[in-house]
């Protein structure tokens, strides 16, 4: 199946188009929904947008991709991205704390939207009384940019303090599938 690469290069920038291109229609439209939510919440609460690029750039590449199955003969499915029906079982059984982890989300955005619709118009009301307005846009302006700042320095001192795996600890690991590395007969 042969496609004109000019199409295909077009296609491949605006996700989930170049997927139904080759005919991957449900793979197409899983990403575009993907990305059309993103968006829309992104214009809801901003620091969700961050994920449309990445959807955005997952799209492109995973065009090329398709490409690539698609000419060494062996095809991948046409599946939407999230299997055939959202199953929360799996995503829980796929990430231990996927519970608490969707949970802090939702409330993290909750936080957000109540703090964007009620609070802070009455912060701005307060400071605009008093004369300093100002003040209001430089704090709420640079609110997300704090966040986001605060939640990555938290996570990479996290990381920082976390310890090395002790010799007993790596021996209690299973071998590797690929055999036994310690035969030099064996290739690697």
């Amino acid at each position: 199946m042969k496609k004109n690469a000019f199409l295909t290069f077009i296609f491949a920038c605006i996700p989930g188009a170049g997927q139904m291109y080759y005919g991957y229609m449900r793979r197409g439209l899983s990403l575009i929904t993907l990305f059309c939510v993103a968006s829309g919440i992104g214009a809801i609460i901003p620091p969700v947008l961050l994920a449309a690029p990445i959807i955005w750039m997952y799209a492109f590449f995973d065009t090329y991709d398709l490409i690539r199955y698609l000419v060494s003969g062996s095809p991948k499915p046409d599946d939407f991205i999230w299997g055939d029906r959202i199953d929360l079982g799996r995503f829980k059984a796929f990430t231990p704390r996927g519970n608490r982890i969707i949970g802090w989300v939702l409330v993290a955005c909750g936080v957000w939207v109540l703090f964007d619709s009620w609070i802070a118009p009455m912060l701005y009301d307060l400071l605009d009384s008093v004369g300093m307005a100002y003040l209001y846009y430089n704090i709420i302006g640079q609110l997300p940019t704090i966040i986001v700042a605060g939640l990555l320095i938290y996570f990479g001192i996290r990381l920082l303090n976390r310890t090395a795996p002790s010799q007993s600890d790596t021996a209690a690991m299973p071998p590797y599938p690929g055999g036994n590395h310690d035969d030099p007969d064996q290739p690697l």
